[in-house]
């Protein structure tokens, strides 16, 4: 499928640099039959007790620091982490050409890391070896690094402090990804207090979102995409009460596209989901049959990325475009600062 099917123009002034404060007073775009504008507080209009929300627990990480090669400056992007038992990361360096092999880059007296292997590929990869502790690692992180928010809004102006806030979620508690699950920004403790007052069960998963999910379809056709991979968890607890609220016929709604790739990389072919722990490269497309959850809240994303590939599998491309174009005619804010939608995947 031709990737240019997939493009669409978003106005400058609808790319939300920062959030809506509150937070949960941002708007939720309802896509039905129609599209209704409401506040993203009336979500809890739309549940019913016993309905769940499946949430991603993923915490965000300070991921951007600089480091000497001998004189040479070089600035990393942690990704990801690539092993279970040691402190590997795999990173994108700038300028990459300065690495060199087994060399160690230096980011303070006391803290370097050792260049494993440098990447053949052309977002500029490298494999570091930071031997240390998790608790020393994250430590210097808090202290020495910066948030990698999206290019869409580095570009136009500087990372705040208060962005250490804005960009994680409520639900943040186990370290691991380096761009945020933007679906979950949107809630508030006091919208969770009264959806759970309500009978809403509220459910945890984690997928570590790395920088990959930036990375827009440059191919010609979105099927020679390599789609990144991402860690996952979905405990056996999570899975039952999923399964449990689906078997009963309660609504259960994904957070975010990073809970849905998860769920549909752990589900048996009737839609129920397993217990899951591992990497995922799933890609949803058109042809892809969701069946896992009733409705998505997802963010209105950037043009040719497989974030939109994925709401185009779910609704349609020609209907995902009326939704975004929608979207601009009503000035609903875009990206990961902006607002949300519900998209109702059955009927």
């Amino acid at each position: 499928m031709l990737t240019k099917k997939f493009h669409f123009k978003v106005p400058d002034n609808l790319i939300a640099l920062n959030p809506i404060i509150p937070r949960n007073h941002s708007k939720l775009v309802e896509v039905n039959n129609k599209f209704t504008i409401r506040k993203f507080d009336n979500l809890i209009d739309l549940l019913e007790s016993g309905d769940c929300l499946i949430i991603n627990d993923t915490k965000v990480i300070p991921a951007e620091l600089g480091g000497f090669l001998k004189t040479s400056f070089v600035k990393i992007t942690l990704n990801k982490k690539i092993s279970d038992t040691k402190n590997m990361w795999q990173v994108f360096a700038k300028p990459r050409r300065k690495l060199k092999e087994n060399l160690f880059l230096k980011f303070s007296e006391t803290f370097e890391a050792k260049v494993l292997d440098i990447l053949k590929d052309k977002n500029g990869g490298a494999i570091l070896d930071f031997n240390c502790s998790d608790e020393v690692f994250f430590k210097f992180l808090k202290k020495n690094a910066k948030l990698a928010l999206p290019n869409y809004i580095s570009k136009r102006r500087a990372v705040e402090i208060k962005d250490h806030i804005n960009y994680q979620s409520i639900f943040a508690e186990r370290n691991g990804a380096v761009a945020a699950p933007t679906a979950s920004l949107h809630f508030s403790q006091k919208l969770i207090i009264k959806l759970i007052k309500k009978g809403v069960k509220i459910i945890k998963v984690t997928l570590h979102v790395n920088g990959g999910t930036f990375i827009p379809i440059n191919n010609k056709n979105i099927d020679d995409h390599n789609m990144h991979f991402e860690y996952g968890v979905i405990s056996k607890k999570s899975a039952s009460l999923i399964n449990l609220a689906q078997k009963k016929g309660k609504k259960c709604i994904a957070v975010g596209t990073t809970v849905l790739r998860l769920l549909e990389s752990a589900k048996n072919k009737d839609g129920t989901i397993n217990s899951f722990e591992g990497e995922t490269n799933i890609f949803i497309k058109p042809g892809w049959k969701v069946n896992t959850v009733d409705g998505l809240i997802t963010n209105f994303h950037t043009p040719k990325s497989t974030l939109f590939v994925l709401i185009c599998s779910l609704i349609g491309i020609k209907r995902a475009k009326q939704l975004y174009s929608f979207a601009v005619k009503e000035k609903i804010r875009f990206y990961s600062y902006g607002d949300a939608c519900l998209i109702w995947t059955k009927s």
